[in-house]
């Protein structure tokens, strides 16, 4: 009876050790095709939207019952290293977000990551709770597609947290580490198609006038400064909020801000935009537009930036797509998803331009103008160190000897003096009167500029002049009362 027994156990534990060894057989055949990355990914119908990436991913296994953690694995894989294909529902292709060389400089880490702690397991989900298809194509192995959603913005804060990648924008930065300053605005076109401006008569111009107050009561425009607010911040990008501008003007001067003298002298409007940029001060200004469009079924975003520069309005770059089609996505989510593949490249340009600006001095412009009561014409001779020269002459010398170069475009008439393509620096020493004398260091614009030159003449002449910002980077400087 007793050797009865011992037969018995014995012939249950082979099967036993045999299901055991054949598993781990096909473990091995499995992860050994996983360290070799041996998959397809591409997107899955819309590709996802906001934070997530929606992948089909296919996967060759030992055994089917370990098709899902390999799915996982390799749609991280191909998230971080490989890039994800789009398709043709609207998804575009995915870059990878590092390269492949940071892999092997990190393998303990990732090794890690995907075998030992499996902490790939927290950035990886199944939405449909199943297979989309298993095949078995030979013996040991099997060919199992899954919809695998990867949470991609969690998985790059736990590498930027583990130094394992540089935060998002990190490398745009140059050797100072500065980058501009954004503020984000509806386009011109987006203002209108909306019913948020009006053209008015300005003496025989058409003037287009933007209502920015009553725009930003748009829920859908909220959402997509906050959503492209958010994105510019998160690659370490210092925002200006249109909103919180706009709170801090008084709207009855915004509109219309008239430049005259005590006695009466000309005027100058500044116009809404103006006042923004001058009283925001940011580097770069985005003009937006975008259209949520569908085809009864599926939605999309489809959109366009103009980034310029606030100072002197010319642009630095354009970026306009239509992004990834969705069922039930939000507006904002549809918008990030469309913008999020040239973020980094289109920010590329602004870090190139304001790099420009840092060594080449920033562009502004300036008029100069007279009062019917200052003495002087500008093609008026006048002295000046014992020299006799025109008046333009002497205004001429003195502004090339305080710019960044002399290399910029001057045109004087009798009554007024136009200055263009002035650089000038972007920031400059002053006393800090209030603490110990110590110097201190002020971003420069065109204002600060013409306060200057204002100076000057003040000092040789003995009048005073009006310095009137018009926006950040054009002042005008009207001579013979303040």
């Amino acid at each position: 009876m007793k050797f009865l027994k011992i037969c018995i156990v014995a012939l249950l534990i082979v099967p036993i050790n045999s299901l055991f060894s054949q598993t781990n057989s096909n473990r091995k055949v499995t992860e050994e095709r996983t360290r070799n990355w041996q998959y397809e990914s591409e997107c899955f119908e819309s590709g996802g939207a906001g934070s997530s990436y929606l992948i089909q991913v296919t996967s060759y296994v030992g055994d089917v019952r370990l098709a899902l953690n390999q799915a996982k694995k390799n749609a991280i894989h191909a998230v971080l290293f490989k890039g994800v294909a789009g398709n043709d529902l609207g998804c575009t292709a995915k870059e990878p977000l590092i390269k492949n060389g940071v892999y092997n400089d990190n393998f303990e880490y990732f090794e890690d990551f995907f075998y030992n702690t499996r902490q790939y397991n927290q950035f990886a989900t199944l939405p449909s709770g199943s297979a989309e298809s298993t095949e078995k194509l030979k013996r040991k192995m099997y060919k199992a597609t899954y919809a695998i959603s990867v949470n991609v913005d969690d998985l790059r804060k736990k590498l930027e947290y583990d130094k394992i990648i540089e935060p998002m924008g990190a490398a745009l930065g140059g050797g100072s580490g500065m980058k501009p300053t954004i503020m984000i605005f509806p386009s011109d076109g987006w203002l209108m198609d909306n019913g948020f401006a009006k053209f008015v008569d300005n003496q025989g111009v058409k003037t287009l006038i933007p209502d920015y107050t009553s725009a930003l009561l748009d829920k859908n425009l909220n959402i997509a400064i906050s959503t492209l607010d958010k994105m510019v911040s998160e690659r370490g990008y210092p925002t200006v909020r249109l909103a919180e501008t706009l709170k801090s003007i008084n709207q009855g001067s915004a509109m219309d801000i008239a430049v005259e003298g005590r006695d009466g002298g000309s005027g100058e409007t500044l116009s809404m935009l103006d006042d923004l940029l001058n009283t925001a001060k940011a580097d770069i200004t985005w003009k937006v537009s975008w259209t949520v469009e569908t085809n009864g079924i599926q939605k999309w975003v489809s959109y366009g930036i103009d980034a310029l520069d606030s100072y002197t309005m010319k642009s630095i770059g354009v970026a306009n797509d239509d992004g990834p089609k969705s069922m039930g996505a939000s507006v904002g989510a549809l918008l990030r998803q469309a913008v999020t593949d040239k973020m980094d490249g289109f920010l590329a340009r602004h870090q190139d331009h304001f790099k420009n600006i840092a060594e080449n001095g920033r562009e502004i412009a300036l008029d100069l103008r007279r009062f019917d009561s200052f003495e002087y014409y500008f093609n008026d001779d006048v002295e000046f160190k014992g020299r006799e020269m025109e008046l333009s002459s002497l205004i001429r010398g003195f502004v090339g000897s305080i710019a960044k170069d002399r290399n910029f475009s001057y045109n004087s008439g009798e009554s007024k003096i136009g200055i263009t393509q002035l650089r000038i620096e972007m920031n400059e020493e002053v006393e800090n009167l209030f603490g110990g004398g110590d110097s201190v260091t002020e971003p420069m614009d065109a204002e600060k500029f013409a306060k200057k030159i204002s100076r000057f003449i003040k000092k040789q002449f003995g009048y005073p002049s009006k310095v009137t910002p018009l926006g950040l980077g054009k002042a005008r400087i009207t001579i013979g009362e303040k």
